[in-house]
């Protein structure tokens, strides 16, 4: 329906905004795992850390984009 559209959308902003919002770190070990969705030792090696230290920074970013979000927008997956 229209109505889900408009909402949906706007969650879209809402994300991308608080996305922007991130140290740059932050910012892109949360598009290369939540939109490109590449697997941890991909992100690895392109961040030129160790897999545990890019789960780590991944779980960090999680935690610091929550803050930005809105609650209704956090989910218990999120």
């Amino acid at each position: 329906s229209p109505s889900h559209l408009a909402v949906a959308h706007e969650s879209e902003l809402l994300l991308a905004e608080a996305i922007e919002k991130l140290p740059e770190d932050y910012r892109e070990v949360i598009i290369l795992r939540n939109l490109q969705r590449l697997p941890f030792d991909e992100i690895a090696s392109q961040m030129n850390r160790s897999r545990p230290a890019t789960q780590m920074l991944w779980a960090r970013a999680v935690q610091k984009l929550k803050e930005f979000l809105p609650d209704a927008m956090i989910g218990d997956e999120a």
